[in-house]
């Protein structure tokens, strides 16, 4: 049977703990968001979080990354689901780069569950009594390996110590080779003119997420780029509170090779700025590190896909898994470089163990 979009959503609304997953409450089918944006379905996670499910009966296409990202940036706090029978692989690292969960189903599982249900006036008990076959959804969410929680931020170079706004030399730089610095202008300021060099900045009156890093160890995933999704803020929705984000960057005119760690902070909360997510970390407990002992990033950090390859190139942030936190922490501890972080790391791989148990 050739389904239509409306009876997949029949199926998923119906069985959607066995498919999506048992944590899940149904609020509502074809729910409008605003900005002529309709979920097809909205149901509530075990943290009360909005979820957002949208059924596709092809392929996922380039397009509906960027409807992911719109139906993310619409609902504070909220999950996006995409299902569809086929979802490409680079379609996938574009959702788990951005934040979006996916599912593939197989259509004729699915054609099979629409069969048992249609016309059946109490759909809701015949489900529970039906046995959804393993391979339905090929890689159920729940089953989905979970990320530690960590999180490292690429962060431009300040030479305000991330504290203010950079020198009118160091803003030079960054504004030929940094995006943001570059086109600032287009928003209206101009960050040397409207702060000035050694104006104050602080968590509600700043230039850029950079110049406030280390002064209130504070950082954005930013925004995503391109014709369908430009200027849509991303969010980091598998960093945890309690884990540990690793503050980086480059001096000018070095390599990505030379990128090195600046600050270790303990995840304390999550803030919106002006639609952007911000990760909070605990400056009492964090770890500060100066030049010329700053720790390598690559020497703990590993691409997934490319180990072998020690540049940063897209995005802001990268997940990191406890033990690379644990080798960082290790080291600083046994060396004699860092006499003055060793009690902050020690204090920091308490945080991280009490937050595994």
């Amino acid at each position: 049977m050739d389904l239509k979009e409306s009876q997949i959503e029949d199926v998923f609304e119906v069985f959607y703990k066995q498919l999506i997953s048992p944590n899940l409450k149904l609020i509502a089918r074809q729910c409008h968001l605003g900005n002529r944006l309709m979920a097809d379905l909205l149901l509530k996670d075990e943290l009360d979080r909005d979820v957002i499910v949208e059924i596709k009966r092809d392929k996922i296409k380039r397009e509906d990354v960027g409807q992911a990202l719109e139906y993310a940036g619409m609902v504070k706090d909220s999950r996006v689901i995409l299902a569809a029978p086929f979802i490409a692989s680079p379609i996938k690292k574009a959702f788990e780069h951005y934040g979006i969960d996916y599912l593939e189903f197989d259509i004729s599982e699915i054609s099979k569950l629409y069969d048992q249900i249609r016309d059946k006036p109490n759909k809701l008990e015949i489900a529970e009594k039906i046995k959804i076959v393993t391979d339905t959804i090929r890689e159920p969410l729940d089953s989905r390996k979970k990320r530690d929680g960590n999180i490292a931020f690429k962060i431009n170079y300040v030479d305000s110590n991330w504290s203010g706004v950079c020198s009118p030399r160091g803003y030079e730089y960054n504004k030929a080779h940094r995006r943001w610095c570059g086109i600032q202008g287009e928003y209206g300021y101009d960050c040397q003119k409207d702060y000035g060099v050694g104006r104050d900045v602080d968590e509600d009156n700043f230039p850029c997420f950079d110049s406030i890093a280390l002064k209130t160890l504070r950082f954005s995933p930013g925004v995503a780029r391109g014709d369908i999704v430009s200027d849509t803020p991303k969010r980091c929705l598998n960093a945890k509170v309690g884990k540990l984000a690793l503050f980086t960057s480059i001096k000018p005119g070095e390599t990505g090779y030379e990128r090195f760690i600046f600050a270790v902070g303990r995840i304390e909360e999550f803030l919106t700025h002006e639609d952007f997510e911000m990760i909070c970390c605990n400056k009492e407990t964090a770890l500060i590190f100066s030049s010329p002992n700053y720790p390598k990033f690559w020497d703990y950090y590993r691409n997934p896909n490319k180990p072998e390859s020690k540049f940063w190139r897209t995005g802001l942030f990268r997940y990191i898994k406890d033990e690379t936190a644990n080798h960082l922490l290790q080291d600083v501890i046994k060396d004699e470089r860092f006499r003055e972080q060793k009690q902050a790391a020690k204090k920091l791989i308490e945080f991280v163990n009490e937050v595994q148990k």
